[in-house]
């Protein structure tokens, strides 16, 4: 045999035994050719130790960094708040974060306090209210009221100027609609400010035990000018009146009327500032119950109202001030509740609506008739008659039923009373007939 065939022979037997020993022993084959020799089930096993090997890893760093976190947690911990808060700081927590985990320690102590109030389900008969519903309670709602008082209170003692902490610091959007455009450090002296208020009139609140004397509500009257008066010490008298708008109880009043008006701006702020000068008269401090009014007071309301209403209607003119006398009255505002959800144009709820005026119109002819007492009564009987088949006719059965059960107004014709508006539409006097003439 010739030598190349010798070497060539040699070679492929080299190359079988290297191919054998590679199958027999993958690992020692080259990384580029390693796969060929390796079996399917191989090939599995060796990437199921991988992933293991990658979980196992994993694993042993989420402990590492959990055990080194429980570490700073456990030097961290006290049982003294004070003493939370400052290593808290210390350790770089934000003032949110350390707002977050204290009021979460108050939570304990203040739930037990609310527990011990409310009981439980099972503490109250069946055949008695639950007590955390009897809200008619004036000692358990001034007490309920008591415990977040105190815990609002407790929370800002401990925080300091971090308690109305909120994010960059920069004020929240609730705070933007409720302070304007006001900087933060002036919005936390407000709320300081109302809320020692809120304290002390609650306080008032809390000794009438619900029955209110006259002096009881010259105190509220007291801190309201008193509160009114620290507030003007911090703001201008520009950012006094805004704050004051955005947050009176004239305002809260009038936002459904202003709102289905479609009120600018400028018209509410003169709907606002006609109003603000009588609103302790229009709106005087409640402490529980009815308010009673003497026949004076009465007087003195109608009066006010009266000059309100001028001054409204200078500013806005004739049509919108009738928008706003629309938009302002109950009977509209429950009409136009119950026609959303049949989806009835404003044309046809405002047409329902304005049948008040032709109708009193109409019964005050009748009444100015002088009928005998049958034919009267068959009179606006039959115009109530008609004046519903015209509501259902622009809000449908279902609608015109529904808004025709409270109208008092209607109801009263069919009891044979006519009807005298208001010149602002917004009283109605119900007339019974004169005595028909003597035959």
């Amino acid at each position: 045999m010739k030598l190349p065939a010798l070497v060539l022979v040699g070679s492929l037997a080299a190359n079988a035994a290297l191919l054998a020993l590679f199958a027999y022993q993958p690992a020692l084959a080259p990384p580029a050719v390693r796969d060929w020799f390796v079996s399917d089930a191989d090939q599995a096993a060796q990437r199921a130790d991988a992933l293991r090997l990658q979980r196992e890893r994993a694993d042993a760093d989420l402990r590492a960094e959990a055990d080194k976190r429980a570490g700073v947690w456990s030097t961290l911990q006290a049982e003294d708040l004070r003493t939370l808060i400052a290593r808290l700081k210390a350790a770089g927590f934000s003032p949110v974060l350390v707002r977050a985990i204290v009021n979460a320690r108050l939570e304990a102590t203040f739930s037990a306090r609310m527990q011990e109030l409310i009981g439980t389900v099972g503490d109250a008969p069946f055949w008695k209210p639950e007590p955390f519903s009897s809200y008619s309670n004036a000692k358990f709602y001034e007490t309920q009221s008591q415990i977040y008082r105190d815990r609002t209170k407790a929370l800002r003692e401990l925080l300091g100027d971090d308690f109305y902490a909120a994010g960059s610091g920069d004020p929240t959007a609730d705070q933007r609609r409720q302070f304007g455009d006001l900087p933060k450090a002036k919005i936390d002296l407000i709320q300081r400010i109302v809320d020692d208020y809120a304290e002390m009139e609650s306080q008032v609140r809390a000794a009438t035990n619900g029955i209110a004397l006259p002096e009881d509500r010259a105190k509220l009257a007291l801190l309201a000018r008193e509160r009114r008066t620290d507030l003007a010490a911090i703001l201008t008298p520009a950012e006094l009146e805004d704050y004051e708008m955005r947050t009176s109880t004239i305002t809260s009043r009038l936002r459904t009327g202003l709102t289905l008006m479609d009120a600018t701006e400028a018209e509410f702020q003169a709907i606002y500032r006609a109003q603000q000068p009588f609103a302790d008269l229009l709106n005087p401090p409640s402490i529980g119950g009815s308010i009673r009014f003497t026949a004076e007071d009465s007087r003195l309301r109608t009066e006010a109202q009266n000059k309100i209403n001028d001054q409204i209607k200078a500013a806005l003119g004739e049509q919108r001030y009738a928008d706003y006398a629309r938009a302002s009255n109950y009977d509209y505002q429950n009409l136009h509740r119950l026609a959303q959800r049949d989806n009835i144009p404003v044309e046809a709820i405002n047409r329902a609506y304005d049948l008040r005026l032709p109708a009193a119109q109409e019964s005050m002819r009748i009444h100015d008739a002088r009928l005998d007492p049958a034919a009267r009564n068959a009179a606006l009987q039959a115009l109530a008659a008609t004046t519903k088949a015209k509501l259902v006719a622009n809000l449908g059965p279902a609608v015109a039923e529904d808004y025709a059960k409270n109208l008092s107004w209607l109801n009263a014709l069919e009891r044979g009373y006519s009807l005298r508006l208001s010149p602002d539409g917004r009283t109605t006097t119900y007339m019974a007939g004169p005595t028909a003439p003597k035959r």
